[in-house]
């Protein structure tokens, strides 16, 4: 038979302390591991603290933030002018439109002719609404382009008023062409309004002032857009 061999196995002995020791090395590592990551952390914020120390106080940041807040206090305030002057100006409007209305109305309904003089005091209330937003200041996008549709829509209004005036003294095979003329002129600068007052809804929350519906309160032809359900002053879009 193979003779059999035992394998003797050499356990080096232990020293006293040695285990303790050991768990002192483990302990005073990670000690210095936690010390090392709180000193990256506390470098990692006192850097970005810096940072935004640097850029807060970066003049030409300073001068874009400054030029920012002057731009929107200046447009608050154009915006704020213009729906005092449109609404004004719709207050004015709207007799002579009630007016317009009965001596050309909408849905068939029988008109009653206008006298020369009641037409040249529709004149006398276009032709103010199209001096008073005439030579705009310019501003913002939304400003620029609600001042531009409230002074297309009175211009319109201001060539109806003179369509329907040639009417009262035209012959009869060219008076109905020039009251259809003028009636068409008055539905489109009313639709046009309607553009301009729903911008200027839009552009008077965006400035802080709350919802403004400053439209004309007229018979529609269908086309007119219509001021949203939203409460005067709401800011919310």
């Amino acid at each position: 038979m193979p003779s059999s061999t035992t394998v003797r196995r050499l356990t080096a002995p232990v020293r006293p302390g040695a285990a303790a020791h050991g768990a002192f090395r483990r302990g005073l590592f990670a000690g210095v591991g936690a010390v090392l990551g709180l000193a990256l952390l506390a470098g990692l914020v006192a850097a970005l603290m810096g940072a935004g120390r640097t850029a807060s106080a970066d003049p030409t940041r300073q001068l874009a933030d400054r030029i920012r807040a002057q731009e929107a206090a200046r447009n608050a305030k154009q915006v704020k002018t213009l729906t005092t002057q449109a609404r004004d100006l719709a207050t004015r409007l709207m007799p002579v439109l009630g007016q317009m209305e009965t001596a050309m109305p909408h849905e068939g309904r029988a008109p009653r002719a206008a006298g020369a003089a009641e037409a040249g005091r529709w004149k006398a209330v276009t032709s103010a609404a199209v001096a008073a937003l005439a030579h705009p200041p310019s501003g913002d996008t939304g400003y620029n382009v609600a001042r531009s549709d409230f002074s297309a829509a009175v211009r319109a209004l201001d060539g109806a008023v003179d369509s329907y005036r040639l009417a009262l003294g035209a012959p009869p095979s060219l008076k109905k062409r020039l009251v259809a003329a003028a009636a068409s002129q008055r539905d489109q600068g009313i639709d046009v309004w309607s553009i301009g007052a729903t911008e200027l809804d839009a552009v008077d929350v965006d400035a802080g002032l709350g919802h403004q519906h400053v439209f004309l309160q007229v018979a529609p032809d269908g086309q007119s857009l219509t001021p949203d359900d939203e409460p005067e002053g709401n800011p919310s879009r």
